[in-house]
């Protein structure tokens, strides 16, 4: 089985990771032939390589522009969307014309695509009559707002796609209320690879607290900053916190004010993005997500199965995710009710500890790539 992926970036978020993980399971363990499009070089491109998946690039573009993170930004795209729309027909067509000197598309039998934000798979499966499948991996209204470049577009990717995948029960809900066929789509939670067994240490110096994921204000910084300022100082000076991802220059000043302000710049640390990250999850203690409306939380899971002791925020899928006694929700935005999390574990002992991040470790095999894989392979089959 030959199936062609559409990414939607070169870089690595919680979307191009699932995809790279998906396509070099399927090859490994079922067989499946896979070639990834993307539209521009990228870290997505070394790991192909490094995967030895073949990929090829094109300058295609989507139908969802994401908005500024200012309100002159957000004005002056809105001015500009019929360059937007412009662009949008224009390298989409120019790259349908030039997919046939870079592949062979009469020997692909699926064209797959990685998010819900693209139509470039709808235009190829359209052109050679190829089964289409479209994973649905945003809310978009909730989680990255912004243009539509289509309108209807819920009727558009309803009509041309075979089936969708939603990465989570309350994604799929959500999109059967915006109007996607309820028969066409299928839960499949995202796909992330679990250590075998190991044992935990706690540090002994510091408590440690990661906090993963692109640095912008839907994502939450804030309210961990506010939570470690309302702590009492004893606690306070036993914590640090790690800041890995990328993010604007603006929100990242913005935090770092925030932190001057409550003189609590001891406290924290701001990584960047760390490509390696997967090596040193497990060296940390705690795990933070204080999303707005996560549609599946991989990083969650990541943190659980890494045996941190896992803090997330009552939104999005969390709720799916976190059990009883496998983590601990806090109020989105009830930065009290975080600080009272984070101190709880504190004066946690060891045992209760360790039995809450084993819990959270059983939890996480939940959500393997092996589980992914096999529930895609099956709908494969029966697109095919």
């Amino acid at each position: 089985m030959k199936v062609l992926f559409v990414a939607n970036e070169a870089q690595i978020g919680g979307a191009t990771k699932s995809l790279i993980y998906l396509a070099d399971y399927l090859r490994q363990k079922y067989d499946v032939e896979p070639f990834i499009i993307m539209s521009r070089k990228g870290l997505l491109t070394e790991l192909c390589e490094k995967h030895n998946i073949t990929y090829r690039i094109l300058n295609y573009k989507p139908f969802f522009v994401p908005d500024a993170s200012t309100t002159i930004k957000k004005v002056i795209k809105r001015t500009l969307y019929p360059f937007y729309k412009w662009q949008h027909y224009f390298c989409n067509k120019v790259a349908l014309k030039k997919i046939d000197t870079l592949l062979d598309m009469s020997k692909i039998d699926i064209i797959h695509t990685n998010v819900n934000r693209d139509d470039f798979g709808i235009l190829l499966s359209q052109k050679y009559h190829k089964p289409h499948i479209q994973h649905i991996r945003e809310f978009q209204d909730q989680d990255y707002k912004g243009i539509y470049l289509i309108k209807n577009h819920i009727q558009f990717l309803n009509q041309y796609t075979d089936y969708f995948i939603a990465i989570s029960d309350i994604i799929k809900e959500n999109f059967i209320k915006k109007g996607i066929d309820k028969k066409k789509i299928k839960r499949i939670y995202n796909g992330i690879k679990i250590k075998e067994d190991f044992e935990k240490d706690f540090s002994q110096d510091k408590l440690k607290i990661l906090f993963m994921g692109g640095i912008q204000e839907s994502k939450g910084q804030y309210q961990l900053i506010e939570a470690i300022h309302l702590l009492p100082d004893m606690i306070q000076k036993q914590i640090v916190v790690d800041f890995y991802g990328n993010g604007s220059d603006a929100y990242i000043h913005y935090l770092e004010k925030k932190i001057k302000k409550y003189n609590i710049i001891k406290n924290f640390n701001f990584k960047g993005y760390n490509k390696n990250i997967e090596n040193i999850i497990s060296k940390y203690d705690i795990g933070i997500m204080c999303s707005k409306a996560e549609a599946f939380g991989r990083v969650t899971v990541e943190y659980m199965s890494n045996k941190l002791l896992t803090i997330a925020s009552n939104t999005g899928a969390n709720l799916e995710i976190i059990q009883k006694d496998t983590g601990f929700l806090y109020k989105y935005n009830n930065n009290q009710e975080l600080a009272n999390v984070i101190e709880k574990i504190f004066y946690m002992d060891t045992k209760k500890r360790k039995e809450i991040i084993q819990n959270g470790y059983e939890r996480a095999k939940v959500f393997s790539v092996e589980k992914n894989a096999e529930e895609i392979i099956k709908l494969y089959k029966k697109v095919m």
